[in-house]
């Protein structure tokens, strides 16, 4: 007869089929980050020893360093919906759905080889964490939910989509500060200001994530005035016949960030704790 530990054991809900899909392809995303990792490192080795020297020969290993973040952050993904957070079920479906336009939009997902393969890769995973059984997992008032499922309360989807872009246009402006600053071509303090600000608003992230009131207040601040700085450089130039559209069409980026930092979710969620 079964024992009453073993009973409870078989009637905890296991991973449904989707789930361990994705967490398997998740980790196998992490294992070929980890050769980018290293192949890349090796290559800026090389390209140090050969270009850069000084305080620039630094700069240069931010790539591969930037590769390991994402590596990281991806381990992080499998193994949080493994356990049913269904934050990090969100954040990996809106990463694929934001790769999978980009690279589909400039058909760099349909080349033959590794962009082929990558677009497979994150349309299986898109549609593997979409499925009912897959959000019933990570749902903590459904009966089939991860018995791994803490009792921390999970962020809105407004803050998880925040988040994700946040930490996305970190990684953007961290990359294309440190190369302009390494091509040398008189762009230096453009490469400096972009890295600078990504360094900032990763700690304000950092702050958002932890609930704390003054990373959204910081968030905040800085929207606005990215918005406002492009609505006038789009004033100027419509002012002198110059291409207004383009600044214009940019401040849209940080005005809609501006519109759901303010929403009663986000402003909730980032209340003062503990």
């Amino acid at each position: 007869m079964a024992t009453p530990e073993r009973s409870s054991l078989s009637a905890r809900p296991r991973a449904p089929i989707p789930v361990a899909a994705a967490v398997v392809l998740l980790w196998a995303m992490v294992a070929a980050m980890a050769w980018l990792v290293a192949v890349s490192a090796v290559m800026t080795s090389f390209r140090v020893s050969t270009r850069f020297s000084g305080s620039a020969s630094a700069l240069a290993y931010v790539e591969p360093l930037l590769f390991l973040a994402v590596a990281a952050a991806t381990a992080l993904a499998a193994v949080k919906v493994w356990t049913g957070r269904d934050w990090a079920r969100r954040s990996v479906v809106i990463v694929c759905a934001t790769v999978l336009v980009t690279a589909l939009a400039t058909r760099a997902g349909l080349t033959f080889g590794t962009g082929l393969a990558g677009t497979l890769v994150l349309a299986a995973l898109l549609v593997l964490l979409v499925l009912p059984v897959s959000q019933r997992w990570c749902d903590e008032s459904s009966d089939c939910h991860s018995p791994r499922i803490g009792e921390r309360e999970e962020p809105p989807f407004l803050v998880v989509a925040q988040l994700v872009m946040l930490w996305a246009a970190v990684v953007f402006a961290v990359q294309t500060g440190t190369r302009a600053v390494l091509a040398e071509d008189g762009a230096d303090w453009l490469g400096l200001l972009l890295v600078a600000a990504a360094v900032v608003h990763a700690a304000l992230n950092i702050g958002m994530t932890r609930r704390r009131r003054w990373g959204w207040l910081g968030t905040v601040g800085l929207a606005a005035v990215y918005t406002l700085w492009l609505v006038a450089a789009a004033v100027a130039f419509g002012a002198r016949g110059g291409p207004w559209a383009v600044p214009a069409a940019l401040a849209l980026v940080p005005a809609a960030f501006l519109w759901a930092l303010l929403k009663p979710e986000t402003r909730s969620w980032c209340r003062p704790v503990g």
